[in-house]
């Protein structure tokens, strides 16, 4: 029992040490270095492919970090490779105690979480015609997509639209999409 307690005190006394260290990262890929952490924030400068960074903190999907350049500002988290950009075969002993992001033969394994739009992502959102042009380019005809349908053997089925709910203005059945066809 002492022996246990004795690692674990060890192990605390590291945990400091080794969180006072920078953590370093490569870019995977060239990327836009943001001046905030969002999609549409002012770009700074491009990283190229496997630059040199150093993490300075996390806020959701984005990483700040200072460029070799001395460039400071926002990427996408998953632009960047933890450490020297090397895979590693996996850790021993102590490193592999406080290094709970590596698994696997790769030696690196990331986990993102995705969560909802903010308020302040509402606030600030914009729209932007030229992108909803672009994707109306993705969307098929019904005739496409009947031939598809046929070609993988689908059924048709009707499915009703949801009532609407007490009290809204939109109670009435006129208010029905104009996308998609009724059959």
């Amino acid at each position: 029992m002492k022996s246990h307690m004795t690692i674990c005190l060890c192990l605390l006394a590291l945990m400091p040490a080794t969180a006072a260290v920078a953590e370093s990262a490569i870019t995977v890929r060239a990327t836009e270095l943001k001046k905030e952490p969002y999609a549409d924030a002012e770009t700074l400068a491009t990283l190229p492919d496997q630059a040199r960074v150093e993490i300075l903190r996390r806020q959701g999907g984005w990483t700040q970090i200072k460029a070799q350049s001395a460039a400071q500002g926002w990427v996408r988290m998953l632009s960047l490779r933890l450490g020297d950009g090397t895979a590693r075969k996996g850790d021993s002993g102590i490193g592999s105690l406080l290094s709970v992001a590596r698994s696997g033969s790769s030696g690196t394994t990331v986990a993102t979480g995705v969560r909802g739009l903010s308020e302040e992502d509402l606030k600030n959102a914009n729209p932007n015609p030229e992108e909803l042009q672009k994707m109306k380019k993705f969307a098929a005809t019904p005739q496409d997509a009947r031939k598809f349908a046929v070609s993988a053997n689908l059924g048709s089925q009707q499915v009703d639209y949801l009532p609407a709910p007490a009290g809204s203005a939109s109670a009435s059945s006129d208010n029905k999409p104009s996308w998609g066809d009724s059959q």
